[in-house]
């Protein structure tokens, strides 16, 4: 082997090495009380047996670049975020409590995946998936949060004896999920799951139950 050519092998042996994906970490998201889909899972519940059957989808090796396909696309869900405020009326007489209720349009995307895709820091040091997959997914999302039409009220509210006062963050979402394989010199660099999940808007819900 000459001296070009073993230089050459070197250099893309170092870029593979450099590029191996990092471990991903759990998604904040996926601590949720609830996801409803209209349509679809989430990534987290894919079977082995339907990502054998996805990945048959991206057989067709590449020289350089994402082979990707995609499951679900902006599929609308609801969710349950967690509960910010709970208290019980024990006695028998009612008790008006004061409580401060916050509504929000919030745009935002969080990423999550799985196998040996990875993601990084953006420059506004939001995860951002590596190579451009965005591009290749052909979606254009705003990793940073943009909130408006911000109104939090102090509610005045009346709650009942035997009855349970709950606030629970809840909100609208778009899902689009799938598979992908990354290719360098038609080598396999990195191949998994990849899951967006786009919150449109939050708010708070309040919700008055009977206590046992």
């Amino acid at each position: 082997m000459n001296k070009k050519l073993w230089f050459f092998v070197l250099f893309m042996l170092l870029i593979l090495y450099f590029d191996l994906p990092k471990a991903n970490a759990a998604e904040e998201y996926s601590g949720y009380s609830e996801i409803i889909m209209q349509d679809g899972k989430l990534l987290e519940n894919y079977t082995d047996a339907e990502y054998e059957e996805y990945y048959k989808e991206i057989t067709n090796k590449r020289f350089w670049g994402w082979n990707v396909y995609i499951v679900n696309k902006n599929v609308p869900c609801t969710y349950i975020n967690k509960t910010v405020y709970e208290t019980t009326n024990t006695g028998s007489e009612t008790i008006t409590y004061e409580v401060n209720v916050t509504t929000e349009q919030e745009i935002r995307t969080i990423i999550s995946a799985t196998g040996s895709i990875s993601y990084g820091l953006s420059g506004s040091s939001e995860k951002k998936f590596k190579h451009d997959l965005d591009a290749k997914v052909s979606l254009d999302y705003k990793y940073q949060n943009t909130k408006s039409n911000t109104k939090t009220e102090k509610l005045k509210i009346p709650v009942e004896g035997k009855t349970k006062l709950l606030v629970t963050i809840i909100g609208t979402a778009m899902v689009t999920n799938g598979v992908g394989c990354y290719y360098m010199f038609w080598l396999e660099n990195s191949k998994g799951g990849f899951e967006y999940f786009t919150i449109t808007n939050e708010f708070q819900k309040i919700e008055k139950v009977a206590y046992d």
